[in-house]
């Protein structure tokens, strides 16, 4: 009998080339300070003030030499690699009204892993018909015959991003961000996208949160999506504020099984979680009994590069205890911490691994 193939993805961001006209937040954490979000920032604002208009070439070429490297590794489902975002959240808040770009706002974040200076929330989030996704989505689609996924921050990650100055009501303020995130999911499914993850690494740290309000925040992000669209969730442990990083608190990986529950029955296809950074207790994959599970095999906060018996062997472990059918495989995260020659060596890593099962 021939087993069904295993599906490998990606879920977000890629090193950024050198030409690129904007920074990100991966740049700074490759510097003695580690990561430093109020940085990039205001170098993006002055991006965004210069009005760059003959830039959308080198992001075209970026995104193609992304999807080339996922491409001759084996990635059956491809993203972008968020070359156009300084960061994958502040990217999205900057199409929407309410937020202040200008005046920045101390903030303590990831339960005191780091302190910096953040924009602000400064009257009622809405969304005013600035779509970005469909554009950046098909502008990538255009590049492969493989289908992209896109990638949009949850509600509870974009308030741990900001400063709120305007609601304090974290209920309300869910509400209406997930309200903008819907609008651009909504603008990618008419644009033909077939793959839409929305990230709350938050859910992580914030369970109560996350089991409050927060599940009900994603359920509003995919509202009125139809069911041909594979509607996802990430939810990682968090980036190290730099890599081989000992130091920096991550989330606590036994934070998913507080989560299981609910994310069980909440009406989406997939589930992502890392692994390869803590390796879970792998009972953990019972727990959801109808939804496909995007295991993290692939560490993106450390420069080794795994073998490829490791990966391999652990994927064994990982299939006592979900279907086949229901594993698909992908690095913890994003991919931005590491240069482009690691990035490319973990993905062919990974993919050898998933042919070898």
């Amino acid at each position: 009998m021939v087993k069904k193939t295993i599906q490998t993805t990606t879920l977000g961001s890629f090193p950024k080339p050198s030409y690129l006209p904007i920074k990100d937040w991966f740049d700074s954490a490759r510097g003695k300070e580690g990561m430093n979000t109020e940085k990039t920032t205001l170098d993006f604002t002055k991006y965004k003030q210069e009005n760059h208009r003959n830039d959308e070439d080198l992001f075209l070429k970026a995104a193609k030499e992304v999807l080339i490297i996922q491409e001759k590794a084996g990635i059956d489902i491809v993203t972008d690699g968020e070359v156009r975002r300084e960061n994958y959240v502040h990217y999205h808040c900057r199409h929407l009204k309410g937020f202040d770009f200008n005046t920045l706002v101390n903030r303590v974040l990831r339960n005191g892993a780091y302190k910096t200076r953040l924009p602000s929330i400064r009257e009622k989030i809405k969304h005013v018909g600035n779509y970005y996704a469909s554009n950046d989505f098909s502008s990538s689609q255009r590049l492969t015959a493989r289908p992209v996924k896109f990638t949009l921050p949850g509600p509870l990650t974009i308030m741990d991003t900001n400063a709120d100055c305007f609601y304090y009501d974290r209920i309300k303020l869910n509400f209406d961000l997930a309200e903008t995130i819907n609008k651009e999911i909504l603008e990618l499914v008419n644009h033909g996208c077939k793959y839409v993850q929305v990230d709350e690494p938050l859910f992580a740290r914030q369970v109560e949160d996350a089991l409050s309000f927060g599940m009900e925040g994603i359920e509003r992000c995919f509202y009125k999506v139809p069911n041909h669209v594979t509607k996802i969730i990430h939810i990682c442990c968090g980036y190290t504020d730099r890599l081989d990083d000992d130091k920096y608190q991550k989330a606590d990986p036994k934070s998913y099984f507080g989560l299981a529950e609910d994310l069980n029955s909440l009406r989406i296809d997939q589930i992502s979680i890392e692994d390869a950074h803590f390796k879970n207790d792998l009972s953990l994959l019972e727990k959801f009994s109808d939804k496909k599970i995007i295991f993290g095999s692939i560490n993106v906060t450390r420069s080794r590069i795994e073998s490829v018996e490791e990966v391999y062997f652990r994927l064994l472990d990982a299939l006592n205890h979900i279907d086949r059918e229901r594993l698909i495989v992908s690095p913890d995260c994003g991919l931005g911490l590491l240069n482009t020659m690691q990035a490319e060596k973990k993905l062919q890593v990974m993919c050898e691994a998933v042919k070898r099962l």
